[in-house]
């Protein structure tokens, strides 16, 4: 388990006070505002913002092929594993769907804990929004560390 948590520190999603698109990306106002709220909660790591935004089943598949569920990424933000200075998130691509949205780009950020700590990481990652009861939630997200700098 203690692995685990020492794992999560390099790939769990957080969202910048600044997030890029291209010019030719339209970003949903809705999942906008959905960013924003989760990055609000995980800098201040409060767990039912972060809860708010999640998706009850929400996983996310980590760089070193675990899945992670919603309540294990949240008990390591709890436990202070999960920080973050200069979080920046691009994106390059929004696909709409019927039931999903997908977003696609790179976050890079500098993780104060864990590996790559003081470090500029690179993280390209997909994330699938859906809504349910009116209420846009996260439910799935991959995340890769690219380059560390």
């Amino acid at each position: 388990m203690l692995r685990k948590i020492g794992m999560l520190a390099a790939f769990i999603t957080a969202v910048p006070a600044i997030a890029q698109s291209s010019p030719a990306v339209r970003v949903p106002p809705e999942i906008g505002a959905a960013y924003a709220r989760l990055g609000k909660a995980m800098m201040a790591h409060d767990a039912n913002g972060v809860r708010a935004v999640w998706a009850e089943d929400f996983v996310v598949n980590a760089p070193n092929n675990m899945v992670l569920h919603r309540d294990e990424v949240i008990a390591a933000m709890e436990r202070d594993f999960l920080d973050y200075r200069d979080f920046r998130k691009r994106i390059s691509f929004v696909g709409e769907k019927p039931e999903v949205t997908v977003v696609m780009g790179y976050d890079t950020m500098v993780p104060t804990k864990g590996p790559g700590a003081g470090k500029q990481v690179m993280r390209p990652f997909t994330d699938i929004w859906t809504n349910r009861a009116g209420t846009w939630q996260l439910i799935a997200r991959q995340a890769t560390i690219a380059a560390a700098r």
